[in-house]
């Protein structure tokens, strides 16, 4: 197909059709390629419309990005909101942040905001991104003042002197590993089942059990640091898959600092 007329769309973008279609799904349509060709046709165009936006952490942490849309007169213009939801979509799920600063048409703006307000989709990403993994309700903010970008960069990584535990906790088993100076003195692999106890004191009781073993063989312990699936802010549990049985409040009460108590 030669021109995004002929193109099938979904709410205003176009579907492209890979080269090498999927036996399995020939309808199949990469994301990706909407993107693309949605960018394209926005290059072709005259007068296109720029919008920044800036997502804030709960840090105070500002990262700001930019991108260009259709002039609202523009027979495809219906694919802006789609595209403009979708970049936002992937800066919630990228970055996170619970303030989204938009300087772009306040009718896109006002369609954003009603999106993680009145839709299962959106209010779904407003409550896990905004609420639970950056304690406060996700903002929509049309304004032409967008905060200065800023953050604060930490290395990680390398540091292997003293007397170090690492711990990985999965869904089946957790490890364990003592270092001295980079070398591993003592490591242990435990079958669990973490995911539906109710009662976070089994978790407590694992991690415990791993981090004493480990320490047994250190004749002192620098620093323990740890793996787990799911999303961790600042050492606290926001969201994670091992807690998945446990109710909210004890979530709550329990789990969100469980590493700090540990």
């Amino acid at each position: 197909m030669t021109s995004v007329q002929a193109m099938n769309t979904n709410r205003g973008l176009p579907l492209i059709a890979p080269r090498v279609v999927p036996v399995l799904d020939p309808g199949f349509r990469p994301a990706v390629l909407a993107v693309r060709a949605f960018r394209a046709l926005v290059d072709a165009t005259p007068g296109a419309v720029p919008v920044r936006i800036a997502v804030e952490q709960a840090d105070g942490s500002v990262f700001r990005f930019e991108i260009r849309l259709l002039p609202e007169s523009h027979p495809h213009a219906s694919g802006n909101f789609t595209f403009l939801e979708r970049f936002v979509k992937f800066l919630l799920w990228s970055r996170g942040g619970w303030r989204i600063s938009v300087d772009g048409p306040a009718s896109l703006v006002s369609q954003l905001a009603a999106h993680y307000r009145d839709t299962p989709t959106g209010r779904f990403e407003a409550h896990l991104v905004g609420q639970r993994m950056f304690d406060h309700p996700l903002e929509i903010v049309h304004t032409r003042d967008l905060p200065p970008e800023h953050s604060e960069t930490r290395p990680l990584g390398r540091h292997l002197d003293g007397c170090r535990i690492g711990f990985d906790l999965g869904g089946s088993d957790r490890k364990v590993a003592a270092l001295i100076d980079g070398a591993v003195v003592f490591s242990d692999e435990t079958v669990w089942d973490p995911y539906y106890k109710p009662d976070p004191q089994y978790h407590v009781d694992g991690i415990m059990d791993s981090l004493r073993k480990a320490a047994a063989h250190l004749p002192r312990v620098d620093a323990i640091g740890g793996s787990a699936a799911g999303v961790y802010v600042n050492n606290r549990v926001k969201v994670g898959s091992l807690f998945r049985g446990v109710p909210d409040d004890l979530f709550n009460a329990r789990v969100r600092d469980l590493f700090l108590d540990i």
